[in-house]
C-alpha cells in the first residue's frame, strides 16, 4: 500500500511539474499559455510514454481542462493587482484585509490543486505499469540531478 501511494504521488508530482514547466517557459508572460504550448506538452508526454490513442485523447482532454481552469484563475489578475497597488498606496494597511486577500488566494490555489489532483489520478489509472515505470525513472533521474527540468 505505501508503495502505491508513493507511486501515485510521484506520478502526480511529475505530471504537475511538466505542466508547470511548460506553462512558465522562458520568454513568455504568465497567463499566455496557448493551444500551441498545450499541444507541445501533450505531444511530448505522449511520445515519452508511448501513449495509445485513447490515452492521448484522455491526456489532451485533461490538459485542456487544467489549462482552461488556469486561464479562469488568471482572468482577474489585472483587477487583483490594481487592488493590491491601491492598498499599498494607502497610509495604513489593515491586517484583516491583507489576511482576507491571502486567504482568497490560498483558497484559489487549493481549488486548483484539488482539480489537478483529481484529473491526474484519473489519468494515472489509464497508464500501464511500463508507462508508470518510465515516469518513476524520470522522477529518480531528476532527483539525482541528471536534468534540471526532468522531462527535457
Amino acid at each position: 500500500m505505501p508503495k502505491k501511494i508513493i507511486l501515485i504521488t510521484g506520478t502526480l508530482a511529475a505530471l504537475f511539474l511538466v505542466f508547470g514547466v511548460a506553462a512558465c517557459k522562458h520568454g513568455h508572460c504568465p497567463g499566455n499559455f496557448d493551444e500551441f504550448d498545450l499541444a507541445a506538452v501533450t505531444d511530448r508526454i505522449s511520445a515519452r510514454l508511448d501513449l495509445t490513442e485513447v490515452q492521448k485523447a484522455d491526456l489532451e482532454q485533461i490538459a485542456g481542462e487544467i489549462a482552461d481552469k488556469a486561464k479562469a484563475m488568471h482572468a482577474d489578475r489585472e483587477t487583483r493587482l490594481q487592488g493590491l497597488a491601491d492598498m499599498v498606496r494607502q497610509e495604513v494597511i489593515d491586517r484583516d484585509i491583507v489576511d482576507q486577500k491571502i486567504d482568497e488566494k490560498i483558497l484559489q490555489f487549493k481549488e486548483m490543486a484539488d482539480f489537478v489532483a483529481e484529473r491526474l489520478i484519473a489519468f494515472h489509472a489509464t497508464l500501464t505499469p511500463e508507462q508508470r515505470e518510465k515516469i518513476a525513472e524520470r522522477i529518480e533521474d531528476r532527483a539525482s540531478g541528471v536534468c534540471r527540468f526532468g522531462w527535457r
